[in-house]
């Protein structure tokens, strides 16, 4: 009896130390970040939230979820959560592997015996860790596919005649239409389809009403544009995509409430036990002793403050997600922006750490798309000046980074601008002359001018500097062939 005691205020003082006072004033900054965020990363839109210990503890969004009929966003907004989809799919998977309906190590064939035979068999484990060996993404058309599959059947026998690109389990290829496989899975051993049984099992438990897999051609309220940028770095309409081309991996629709729904339904043992949640989160190794930063659909690792974490970056046509969930703190983050773009950083991480710190974090503007914005107002040789403006006055609130000078000079190869790019890429070699990013992008400069001879030289430069590097060296023999 004594024991028993004992153990239960043990197991008390263990729940009491996890607990953690959030103080409401925090709120604050968090507002304050999002309304920041929206504005310096020049975003349409961006939905966030947190919840702590099962409770929702801030939500709140800022910017247009349609900006062509100025509707405001909010925490409601349906948006694109892209591979986010990947993690419910992988729930769904062991919900079945709970009922013992399905073997994680069984060859995948034996529940969908359409699908072809392989040079290899391949496990649904590996499906879910990206280790099966089946193919990504051929090109940006199929990312981007306008093309309606009327069934799961239809959407994986798009990879039937594809042989596997190397011996499962030897590594990891993140693989998107891979998914779909899970998907069909889910459907030859539940009887429902998967839409059926996601509602089923995950949406209706989880009390997740905006959920569901995007039809295209439905009407859904609330549900937002998705944006993209075209070479000037002005806001354009990102291209119409049919998701019908990956439901499981990437076709799922959704807001902020209820992923954190879905997050703490995860920490609470209501879609999956907990020592299910715990297998799931294993790092998967390879043959070789590789340790990956990913288990059975979840991405995990630890941030920059040594905190373990779980959960999944989605980024779609018009669309970029992230959902991170800290176990020990019981506490799940969220961000749904609807543009996907470069520099867009990880708000759910920021938020996160403003909670869990109580330091506030600034979202830093685009120096890349304010030089940008002055080269082709004025021209290249202003864009420097309001560079130098900036790095002695307001470095704080840009990205300084050589990544941005490295964008903003693919920017002006892409609108033939050759002669301005040559510039940004020549700065950046006289800033660090041990980087070879600089002599690539004057070598493409001078390659996409046409002018061969000096592009050879520049590849050059930067070869000596990473002798290894395969595009300089296809790019020196592309020269020499005279292509």
């Amino acid at each position: 009896m004594k024991l028993t005691i004992v153990k239960y205020f043990t197991f008390l003082l263990l729940i009491v130390s996890a607990i953690r006072i959030y103080p409401q004033h925090l709120t604050q900054k968090l507002d304050r970040y999002i309304s920041e965020y929206q504005k310096n990363k020049n975003v349409p839109s961006i939905s966030a939230g947190i919840s702590i210990r099962g409770k929702t503890y801030w939500l709140d969004a800022a910017g247009y979820s349609d900006i062509e009929n100025h509707v405001p966003a909010n925490p409601k907004t349906i948006y694109r959560i892209a591979s986010i989809s990947k993690v419910i799919t992988a729930v769904a998977v062991m919900q079945l592997v709970e009922k013992h309906k399905i073997n994680l190590d069984d060859d995948a064939r034996k529940y969908i015996p359409y699908f072809p035979k392989k040079r290899w068999k391949f496990t649904i484990r590996q499906i879910l860790q990206h280790t099966a060996g089946l193919r990504t993404y051929i090109n940006q058309d199929e990312f981007n596919s306008k093309n309606y599959f009327e069934s799961t059947k239809d959407a994986v026998m798009l990879m039937a005649n594809d042989s596997l690109v190397y011996k499962p389990g030897t590594k990891f290829l993140y693989t998107t239409l891979g998914y779909n496989l899970l998907a069909a899975i889910i459907e030859h051993v539940s009887g429902l389809s998967f839409q059926e049984y996601l509602e089923k099992n995950i949406f209706q438990p989880a009390k997740m009403i905006s959920t569901k897999v995007e039809h295209q051609h439905e009407i859904i309220y609330d549900r937002a544009r998705g944006y993209s940028r075209n070479g000037f770095r002005k806001l354009i309409n990102a291209p119409l995509a049919d998701l019908s081309i990956k439901y499981a991996g990437g076709g799922i629709i959704s807001n902020t409430e209820d992923l954190l729904k879905f997050a703490d339904c995860l920490l609470n043992g209501k879609l999956i036990k907990r020592y299910t949640l715990d297998m799931m989160l294993v790092p998967t190794k390879l043959p070789n002793g590789q340790i990956l930063d990913s288990g059975l659909g979840f991405e995990i690792n630890k941030d920059a403050s040594g905190r373990f974490y779980f959960g999944h970056l989605g980024g779609g046509t018009g669309f970029v997600s992230l959902l991170v969930i800290y176990p020990e703190y019981y506490l799940a983050s969220v961000d749904l922006i609807n543009i996907n773009d470069r520099d867009l950083g990880r708000p759910a991480f920021d938020l996160a750490n403003i909670l869990l710190d109580n330091e506030y974090i600034h979202p830093k503007k685009s120096l890349a798309d304010r030089m940008m914005e002055v080269t082709l107002a004025a021209n290249v040789d202003s864009a420097f000046k309001v560079f130098r403006k900036i790095k002695s006055d307001s470095a704080a609130y840009y990205n300084t980074d050589k990544t941005e000078f490295n964008n903003l000079g693919y920017d002006l190869i892409g609108l033939k601008r050759y002669s301005d790019a040559v510039k940004i890429f020549n700065f950046l070699a006289s800033e660090d002359s041990s980087d070879r990013s600089g002599f690539i992008g004057m070598g493409n400069s001078y390659y996409y001018e046409g002018n061969k001879q000096l592009a050879l030289l520049y590849f050059d430069k930067a070869l000596k500097l990473d002798p290894k590097n395969k595009y300089i060296s296809d790019m020196i023999r592309k020269i020499r062939r005279g292509k």
